[in-house]
């Protein structure tokens, strides 16, 4: 049986040991009420397990209460604990149950649960714990079984309507009281129970074989009832009581008995033979509400349970490092490999360096030249930008011109500044795009020397004739605007309109003349 965890019940008379997995759960042992507790579990459980407690005991105590409407949950939970510590002071194991309201209003009904025999179960803690087995918690036998009560089931009326009146909204049946009867080992379980909470609990005792029978059954669900209503659990709006039973009845005979009763709306009876076998499985459901230690009887649990977690933290951790490595020693490999090519072509330009040495005439000043030719010419394939990059920044600048149509393309590069042994540098050529500057700029002093020009890329550009002069001027500068980027400054050599304002604009009606500009791209060292 795959991770099967141990299930300890605690009856009246005896604790029963179950082995429960999935949807079914086992018998292992049951001890007697004169058995030794550390004994009985160091022979029938393994060390260092899990273990659930689940009481199916008579001495349960329920109190109903009111809370005034508080909206925060944390207000609420406080007083709640207020409330208990008064009423069940001197019981360890309590609870507070919150009846579910059934609107948007906050719940004020409570019920406040006390488990009876605190000294039974402290013994049998104190054995689990010195057995170093983890409880995970103490649930009633009340909390299983409303999670076996069946919700989807069909609507009803609230009331009959009076006479000229619509009929009322009909209730859901999860917002009904359910009367849950459950035949266990122990005696009948009877379990009031709204959605999926339990609101009340009693167990009658069952003695001997067959004492489980209709007549039995019969009577303390209508003693359960009147107690109910007596205590205002239950009101006239609830009654008939929808009642849902688990009993190991096979004559049909005493089943239809059992359904035929006015008092109680009975909406299904199903034959359970082993009741622990069908509710403990529940427990993986249960709620956290309804678990009954305190928290220092529940110390090695907690502790496994932030163990668990730092343990499947830390393997996480570790795989996301494995993964980490794994991407930077990729990537260690590539640049290693990119490296690798650098200084292959550093030794092929190396070799052609040395083969251009060798052409040389024998005299070392030439020998010397053509050295500094090949330096000078790496130097400045190196620092240039390639011509092809330009014409790539070019069409991207076209594709947001649209009608714009390049012609003419030229490009320029710097002169190579060889020098000789022993002869003095030429002086340096200008070179760059013709700049229009006015005078008072070119008197202005420099704040920085000009930086030298890298590459000249020139060409020559057509405009839609079918543009007006306004147009042409916008697209011309839509056209600028996209040069200027990327390193690159665009110069306008010669505008498609004459923009002097001395010269005269003339032209011929009927006719439109070529609408063309010069541009000048200059890419120029960072």
């Amino acid at each position: 049986m795959r991770e099967a965890q141990n299930a300890a019940g605690l009856e009246p008379g005896k604790a029963l040991q179950r082995c429960a997995s999935g949807a079914s759960a086992e018998p292992v042992a049951a001890a007697g009420v004169d058995v030794d507790p550390v004994a009985w579990i160091a022979a029938h459980m393994p060390a260092r397990g899990n273990c659930s407690l689940v009481s199916d005991i008579m001495d349960e105590a329920y109190i109903r209460n009111v809370l005034p409407p508080i909206w925060l949950a944390g207000t609420r939970q406080q007083l709640l604990q207020r409330r208990l510590l008064q009423q069940m002071r001197d019981n360890p194991y309590r609870a507070a149950v919150l009846v579910p309201s059934g609107s948007w209003r906050p719940p004020t009904r409570v019920s406040l649960i006390g488990m009876g025999q605190s000294e039974r179960i402290a013994q049998w803690l104190a054995a689990l714990t010195a057995h170093h087995i983890r409880v995970k918690g103490l649930w009633p036998l009340s909390a299983l079984i409303a999670l076996e009560v069946r919700q989807k089931l069909p609507r009803r009326p609230r009331t009959d309507p009076l006479p000229g009146q619509p009929p009322m909204a009909p209730e859901p049946a999860s917002l009904r009281p359910t009367l849950a009867l459950v035949a266990t080992p122990a005696g009948l379980r009877q379990v009031l129970v709204r959605g999926k909470t339990p609101l009340f609990s009693r167990l009658a005792l069952s003695v001997g074989e067959g004492s489980l029978s209709a007549a039995f059954v019969l009577a303390e669900a209508r003693r359960t009832v009147q107690y109910l209503i007596s205590q205002e659990w239950l009101g006239s709006a609830d009654q008939p009581v929808a009642t849902q039973m688990w009993l190991p009845f096979d004559d049909e005979q005493a089943l239809a008995e059992v359904g035929s009763d006015p008092a109680l709306d009975v909406q299904f009876i199903e034959g359970v033979a082993d009741a622990y076998a069908r509710l403990l499985p529940r427990l993986k459901s249960a709620s956290a509400q309804l678990q009954f230690l305190p928290d220092e009887s529940r110390t090695q649990w907690r502790a496994a349970q932030i163990a668990a977690g730092a343990k499947y933290g830390g393997m996480a951790v570790l795989a996301v490092a494995v993964l980490w490595s794994a991407d930077l020693l990729w990537l260690s490999w590539g640049k290693r490999n990119l490296a690798q090519e650098q200084l292959a072509r550093a030794a092929v330009i190396n070799q052609q360096a040395s083969q251009e040495v060798l052409r040389a005439k024998g005299d070392l000043s030439q020998a010397g030249l053509a050295v500094a030719s090949v330096q000078a010419w790496q130097q400045t394939l190196a620092a240039q930008p390639d011509q092809f990059a330009g014409l790539q920044h070019l069409a991207g600048a076209l594709k947001g011109a649209p009608g714009v149509e390049a012609q003419k393309i030229s490009w320029a590069l710097p002169r190579l500044q060889v020098q000789a042994a022993g002869v003095p540098p030429a002086p340096a050529q200008p070179f760059g795009c013709p700049k229009v500057v006015d005078a008072a700029a070119a008197a202005a002093p420099a704040v920085e020397p000009a930086k030298p020009a890298l590459a000249l890329l020139s060409f020559t550009a057509a405009l839609p004739l079918a543009l007006t002069q306004r147009q042409a001027l916008q697209l011309q500068d839509g056209l600028l605007a996209g040069l200027n980027t990327g390193g690159w400054s665009a110069f306008l050599l010669k505008s498609t309109v004459t923009l002097d304002p001395v010269q005269v604009q003339t032209g011929t009606l009927g006719e439109v003349g070529a609408r063309t500009l010069d541009l000048c791209l200059e890419k120029v060292a960072p």
